[in-house]
Formats: structure tokens, C-alpha cells, sequence
């Protein structure tokens, strides 16, 4: 039997396989993403190799595209090991947090809690479309967002028609892309969450999206954890 997530190489039929780098020491620490060097730790090196052989086994990849970030790239030629050679595009990097970068929201509220308060009413507001999207000191606005996911999506569709293409991202942007792709706006917490290790499966039918499967961590464990919404 063929698996309905085996992918037809026609030039109408281009599916996309997002995957969020494995697990840094930063990720259980509660802290804001940043720009670093930081690699992978043992879970995080499990997660990933799990992650590629569920990947090469379920589906066929043309070519793996990763963020330029240390963690991406690492998880990227993991996922490869000897039969692709991953190719970095900057556009699949991390959404950039600014000042706040690798804080944890303890320390946003003594380094800068005019954004701590901004942050907590947002994220606890009932209504957020009552309140203005909180700001990144110094980072990227959503716009920014959106005009890279354009451009990456862009780039996948002129680049790479009707391949399979597995890109190697991270978790806050992966969320921002689903956004994008459901044709919804961010004057609320993006309703997605994004999984160390997980895969997100987007096929685009003439350039038209279709999100086929969210946050699919069953390979690396069944259980799935309870998490509160987020700043962005």
C-alpha cells in the first residue's frame, strides 16, 4: 500500500516537510529563542535521529534546506547523513527576539518590565484582539515575519517544483509559516505549538497551500504535553 503521505513527483504537486531542530539545553530552560552556536543535546540528538529515519521511510526527499543557526544545521545533517547535502537559506531562520533573546521571562521582568507587563497581559487576556500585539525590543516585527515566509516560500515554489522538500527550521517560525499558510493574521497568539524533532507537512497544489499534518512528534513519543500559549 502506498502511504498517503508518499508524495507524486508532478509539477503541480510540491510538498513541503517542516522539521524543528532537536532540543537544546536552552529549551528547558523557559528561555527566548536566540541567534547562538548552541548544539544539540542528547535528547536532542535522539529526537533528530528518530526524525530521519521516519522521514527517509515514510517519504522520499528531493533535498533538505535548513536555517543558517548552528542547532537547524546540525539537525539538518543528521537528518541527511550521507545522501543529501543540506542547504542553508537564511529566510528559515528563527524568528529574531531582539533584546530579549535567550531571557527568560524572569529576567525580562527586571531587565525590561514595561515589556514584562505587556507580555503577561497579552498572553492572560481573554480577548487579545482588545490589546496591541506586544513589540520585541529591537527584533522582528511581524510584518518582517510574513515578508519572510513570503520570500522563503517563494523561493521553495520557483526552486523546487513538484520536489519534496524537507526544511529545517525552528519552532517560532514554523508557527509563524502555518499562520501565514491558513491565511490568518497575528493580532492574536499564533494557535499553533511546534515540537523539538516534529514534523509539519504542507503541500501546495498550483502554489495553493494545504496543511496536511501539525506538530507530528509520534515517532519520537505518544505523549503529549500540555502548554500554555505564547508571546508571539
Amino acid at each position: 500500500m502506498v502511504s498517503p503521505y508518499s508524495s507524486k513527483h508532478d509539477i503541480i504537486h510540491t510538498r513541503l516537510i517542516f522539521v524543528r531542530h532537536g532540543q537544546i539545553d536552552s529549551n528547558t530552560l523557559g528561555r527566548f529563542s536566540i541567534w547562538n552556536d548552541e548544539p544539540l543535546n542528547a535528547d536532542g540528538i535522539d529526537q533528530i535521529e528518530k526524525a530521519s529515519k521516519r522521514i527517509f521511510s515514510q517519504f522520499e526527499p528531493d533535498v533538505i534546506l535548513c536555517s543558517p543557526i548552528y542547532r537547524a544545521k546540525m539537525s539538518a545533517e543528521i537528518i541527511a547523513g550521507d545522501r543529501l547535502q543540506p542547504i542553508e537559506v537564511a529566510d528559515l531562520a528563527e524568528v529574531h527576539f531582539g533584546e530579549v533573546s535567550g531571557l527568560t521571562m524572569s529576567e525580562i521582568a527586571v531587565q525590561f518590565p514595561d515589556n514584562y507587563q505587556a507580555f503577561t497581559e497579552y498572553v492572560e487576556a481573554e480577548d487579545q484582539s482588545q490589546l496591541t500585539r506586544p513589540v520585541f525590543p529591537g527584533g522582528e516585527t511581524t510584518d518582517d515575519i510574513i515578508a519572510r515566509v513570503r520570500r522563503f516560500t517563494e523561493l521553495v515554489l520557483r526552486s523546487y517544483p513538484g520536489k519534496l522538500v524537507v526544511a529545517v527550521s525552528h519552532g517560532a517560525f514554523i508557527k509563524c509559516v502555518l499562520q501565514v499558510y491558513a491565511g490568518a493574521d497575528f493580532t492574536r497568539s499564533v494557535p499553533f505549538w511546534i515540537d523539538n524533532g516534529s514534523i509539519s507537512v504542507v503541500d501546495f497544489f498550483k502554489n495553493k497551500p494545504m496543511i496536511r499534518l501539525v506538530n507530528d512528534a509520534h515517532h519520537i513519543s505518544d505523549l503529549i504535553p500540555v502548554s500554555p500559549p505564547g508571546v508571539l
